[in-house]
């Protein structure tokens, strides 16, 4: 069992944990073994890694060694144990995308931006975790992994896509993880979980393959600790071609006052597509707290009234999930989860013409959300809409396994930054609220963030997860 000691420093953050090493009280090369034992005792309750990496984390951690104790550390990451999603290409560790037809397909010969750029900042990757079929799923469910599930209570689920780095960050496995999120992935498992996410400005933090509404993001406990890692990971990478400019010095950590700012409250997309009670009541607690320190506060109407913008955005998404079924072997097929198949089953009879015209019908429903939001500095909204649902389930209706990500999607189509941050809890689950500001602004978007964590008024004591007898799946 870990000494107290260090189990403190492992359900704390990196900045106790950096002042440790350079103090010598303790060595990366004791916290990945310490993190080893959490994982053996903690992971078979929750299923959060896809894949355990145990001697290249140790290797990472005896490097890191040396350079602390030389005053030589690459960066805070230095010695931090973290995790990947399985969907982030990381030399040597295999690439399974959620999906049992994958489970033979070779390792992965190279690294992604994400990995890269955490093994150059000394980062200790202890492996990856899981997710559901192609990313194509909110919920902690795999046809290769099985059923990930929510430390905070085993029957509920943890969201998705990055579905283990939800689980496995709330349960204390690893100071960080880097999930990717095209319709709330990072978001999404951050408001089930309890953590902190964000899903930066489009190209901020490079990826393959590059795309205009999928992004790696930054997860973890604290917000500081998602500071850490998104300087890190938003250094630029020609290999993307959307990555932008690398932004100057290294993020202001100090909360960003709101005193004269203007925040719209989002909790009604379209008439009837509210948040539920207790999910609005969180988010009214936020927005109380955000005027009550200086902000002028204003309730948005609706921003679709005509005609529901989802069913669009849903057929671009069945397109991108029937083209990833069709490159898999025709006799391999089967082993997609079943919800999956039939859910983009239609998409296949879909013509190029109907694409278009559905890709323009979500550019212009990108074009009013984004309208909307521009007469506010920042907009405050629910991350889900409403308190999760159970752990087998693969989405509040299973039949559209993306379609309780109204809140999060449209912020991956205007390419806004939008993070999460717990707020409250209701029945013992936690409730996550979005900070979404405008293109660019992703530092602003975290140090108000950082805010609304000084502000709401409790501290989070961690899960401690003990599997049931029968395992997981």
């Amino acid at each position: 069992m870990s000494s107290p000691g260090v189990d403190e420093l492992l359900d704390g953050d990196t900045t106790a944990l950096g002042e440790s090493y350079r103090c010598g009280a303790v060595t990366p090369e004791a916290v990945v073994e310490h993190t080893l034992a959490r994982i053996a005792e903690r992971n078979p309750a929750i299923n959060a890694l896809a894949y355990l990496d145990a001697d290249g984390a140790r290797a990472a951690a005896k490097a890191s060694a040396r350079r602390w104790a030389a005053g030589t550390p690459l960066s805070g990451l230095d010695g931090v144990p973290v995790t990947v999603k399985d969907s982030v290409h990381t030399t040597g560790m295999p690439w399974r995308h959620g999906c049992a037809a994958n489970r033979d397909l070779p390792d992965s010969t190279f690294d992604a931006p994400p990995a890269a750029r955490l093994k150059e900042a000394g980062a200790v990757i202890l492996g990856k975790t899981t997710m559901p079929d192609f990313g194509m799923m909110a919920a902690g469910v795999s046809s290769l992994y099985g059923i990930t599930r929510n430390p905070w209570q085993l029957s509920r689920n943890t969201g998705g896509s990055s579905a283990g780095a939800g689980a496995s960050l709330a349960a204390g496995i690893g100071f960080g993880s880097v999930g990717s999120d095209i319709a709330g992935s990072v978001r999404l498992p951050a408001g089930h979980c309890g953590l902190v996410a964000l899903k930066p400005t489009q190209g901020r933090i490079p990826h393959l393959a590059p795309s205009t509404m999928r992004s790696a993001g930054p997860m973890a406990r604290t917000v500081d600790d998602v500071i850490l890692l998104y300087d890190v990971l938003s250094r630029p990478d020609q290999r993307d071609v959307w990555s932008l400019a690398p932004e100057s010095g290294e993020t202001n950590r100090e909360p960003l006052y709101p005193f004269g700012f203007r925040i719209g409250v989002l909790t009604e997309l379209v008439p009837g597509y509210v948040a539920a009670d207790p999910v609005a009541e969180v988010v009214s607690a936020a927005a109380a707290a955000l005027s009550d320190g200086g902000a002028t506060v204003a309730t948005m109407p609706p921003v679709f009234t005509d005609t529901d913008p989802y069913p669009a955005l849903d057929r671009v998404f069945q397109v991108r999930a029937v083209a990833e079924l069709q490159s898999i072997a025709a006799d391999r097929r089967d082993q997609v989860h079943p919800v999956i198949r039939q859910w983009c089953a239609p998409a296949a009879d879909f013509s190029a013409a109907d694409l278009t015209r559905d890709t323009e019908a979500v550019a212009r429903s990108a074009e009013v959300i984004r309208a909307a939001c521009a007469e506010f500095d920042f907009v405050l909204a629910p991350v889900l809409p409403m308190v999760g649902f159970d752990a087998e389930e693969c989405g509040a209706d299973p039949s559209q396994p993306l379609g309780h990500c109204g809140f999060t999607a449209w912020f991956n189509q205007t390419g806004a930054p939008a993070s999460a941050v717990c707020f409250g809890f209701s029945g013992g689950m936690p409730v996550g609220v979005q900070v979404i500001g405008p293109r660019f602004a992703d530092r602003a978007v975290l140090r108000l963030t950082k805010w609304l964590e000084n502000a709401r008024g409790f501290s989070i004591t961690w899960p401690k997860p003990v599997a049931a007898v029968g395992g997981t799946r």
